[in-house]
């Protein structure tokens, strides 16, 4: 029997977003990945991109922060970050592409690779998993929101230490209050209030949050090979 997309994406829904917590919460240690280079790839955007290690590439997605999307394959994506900068939905991929550039400046030159090998996941067909990237003593996910290129929005995890990942949230929100105040990157376009204030959000906001664009993606996938078409 044939069900309903929307039913198969709410399965989809019920099933990854458990799933997504226990990777988060799942205790691993933290591994350093030295003198990485940006691989050359079809597509890379401002949070996600494809790394070199030993001759080994590896997919990696920033921990805390969201860059702007560079595609429109998930227009709710596209409307809510429009709503979370304050700018119109046609501003939001140019952004985005603003901030793939500064993302491969950024990583130019060797730099190093934190991660606990969390899985990521995403549309990319291949493996994806969260990391910190460091380049000398500046922090990219930092830098993006510093910028106005990356909203303080993403998965948590216990950095610098367990005790200090609180402490850390209300850091990248004090540079992204700092990028609404001084009108940089993506807020230059601003031609509605934002909040600067609003406190970090929790993980479980943010598993909810990429469950819904893996529903997504699952619909798309079901849809390719024609199952769960409803029945009028």
């Amino acid at each position: 029997m044939k069900i309903s997309l929307s039913l198969a994406r709410s399965l989809a829904i019920a099933v990854l977003a458990p799933t997504l917590a226990t990777s988060h919460a799942a205790p691993q240690d933290w591994e350093k990945l030295e003198n990485c280079t940006l691989a050359e790839t079809e597509y890379a955007d401002g949070d996600s991109f494809h790394v070199l290690h030993k001759d080994t590439e590896h997919h990696f997605r920033l921990y805390f922060v969201e860059c702007p999307e560079t595609d429109d394959r998930f227009p709710a994506r596209l409307e809510d970050q429009a709503k979370a900068l304050g700018i119109p939905v046609s501003e939001v991929m140019p952004l985005g592409k603003k901030a793939a550039e500064f993302s491969h400046g950024f990583l130019k030159q060797p730099f190093t690779v934190l991660t606990k090998w969390d899985d990521a996941r995403g549309a990319s067909k291949s493996q994806r998993f969260y990391a910190i990237i460091l380049a000398g003593k500046q922090n990219l996910g930092e830098e993006l929101v510093r910028n106005g290129y990356a909203r303080a929005f993403g998965m948590p995890v216990d950095y610098p230490t367990a005790a200090g990942m609180q402490s850390y949230q209300r850091k990248l929100k004090g540079l992204q209050a700092d990028a609404i105040r001084m009108r940089k990157g993506g807020y230059a376009l601003s031609t509605g209030f934002v909040k600067p204030d609003e406190p970090p959000a929790s993980a479980q906001a943010y598993i909810d949050y990429e469950a819904q664009l893996s529903g997504q993606i699952l619909d798309e996938g079901l849809q390719e090979l024609g199952i769960g078409i409803p029945v009028p």
